[in-house]
């Protein structure tokens, strides 16, 4: 049963391989980063069309869609998720924030603080996996959304992070309530968009990331250095991500995910990981990671948040993925799904 839900799960992973990877420019037209992709192993064998579909990129060396910085759009003037917006600009901001904590299990970051006018992410060794956690920063969010946060990563004592797959960002999770002994697995359900280093460590990298009962699937890119602007914005059972670079006011669509499966509620935040390299010798021994960490601690990251800001989408689900109106049946309807990506 599980392999057969596996294989109509990967259905859906493969139909969002085939259109991520577009390129949106809000100004001047930009090349698209490579892309490269990287699958940890899994000890248990994948169904063949999943795991030989995983790597799947399209790359182009021309933006496939240019849009405008949109001007006098209607917007929601009573947009319920405003006031989940946060600045992090002094302890009192983390107040209605919520800290995923199970009983039993010891906590995989530090406990997360606003210093200088940030909030400070420091995680532990740690990753999300299959069924392996680590540290998630949420507020409780139902129905659609789009969630955008700045940020910046380093390495404890480098630019980047030495370690592999040490990252923060935006972190989308089905929300479970459970102790260390009411804990089954296979019930993970989430999704996430972080920038870092994920491997080789030691290079600026996006990992992006969809975990569906517990199977993960990863995506690895080329990423930019120093601040930057994430973004995810789901429309039903869709999640565009987009990420804008610092000083520039092009945002650039990096992946997309169709998941049916998630529910009307998520917790919708932020997470950091780090230091795989510490955690592989316990996996995939999941409820010993979980209960009592990495046998070995050597994190090196830490990550500063500037801000996370919720709002509403402006336009109704549309079922076609594809984002370029050249290509679609309603032209002036995904012409404007295009604009309220881009807006703040």
């Amino acid at each position: 049963m599980r392999h057969k839900m596996m294989l109509i799960f990967g259905s859906m992973i493969i139909s969002s391989l085939i259109v991520s990877s577009v390129v949106v420019a809000t100004k001047e037209p930009v090349t698209k980063n490579e892309v490269a992709s990287q699958k940890l192993s899994r000890s248990e064998a994948m169904p063949l069309g999943l795991s030989r579909l995983t790597g799947l990129h399209y790359k182009t060396t021309k933006p496939v869609l240019t849009v405008s910085q949109p001007t006098n759009f209607a917007t929601n003037a009573t947009d319920d998720l405003r006031s989940l917006s946060t600045r992090f600009e002094r302890p009192e901001s983390l107040q209605g924030w919520q800290e995923l904590q199970v009983e039993g299990w010891v906590p995989k970051w530090e406990t997360p603080t606003v210093e200088n006018g940030n909030l400070m992410l420091r995680p532990k060794s740690s990753g999300w996996f299959e069924d392996n956690q680590a540290g998630h920063l949420y507020r409780e969010v139902t129905g659609d959304f789009i969630v955008t946060t700045r940020m910046q990563v380093e390495g404890t004592q480098t630019p980047i992070p030495q370690r592999s797959f040490s990252l923060a960002g935006l972190f989308i999770r089905e929300p479970r309530t459970f102790t260390n002994v009411s804990w089954t697995p296979n019930e993970e359900n989430w999704l996430f968009f972080s920038v870092g280093t994920a491997f080789p460590a030691g290079s600026s990298q996006f990992e992006v990331k969809s975990t569906y009962n517990s199977l993960s699937t990863l995506k690895i890119f080329d990423a930019p250095e120093g601040w930057m602007r994430l973004r995810v914005a789901r429309s039903e059972e869709l999640f565009t991500l987009l990420y804008q670079e610092e000083n520039s006011n092009e945002w650039k669509v990096l992946e997309q995910f169709i998941r049916p499966d998630l529910p009307e509620t998520l917790n919708v935040g932020l997470t950091a990981y780090a230091d795989w390299d510490s955690m592989a010798p316990d996996y995939p021994n999941y409820q010993e990671y979980n209960e009592n960490g990495a046998s070995t601690q050597n994190a090196d990251l830490v990550a500063y948040v500037e801000s996370i800001d919720f709002r509403r989408p402006t336009t109704p689900r549309f079922p076609v993925a594809t984002l370029d109106p050249r290509v679609s049946f309603d032209p002036k309807l995904s012409e404007a799904r295009m604009q309220d990506l881009m807006r703040d």
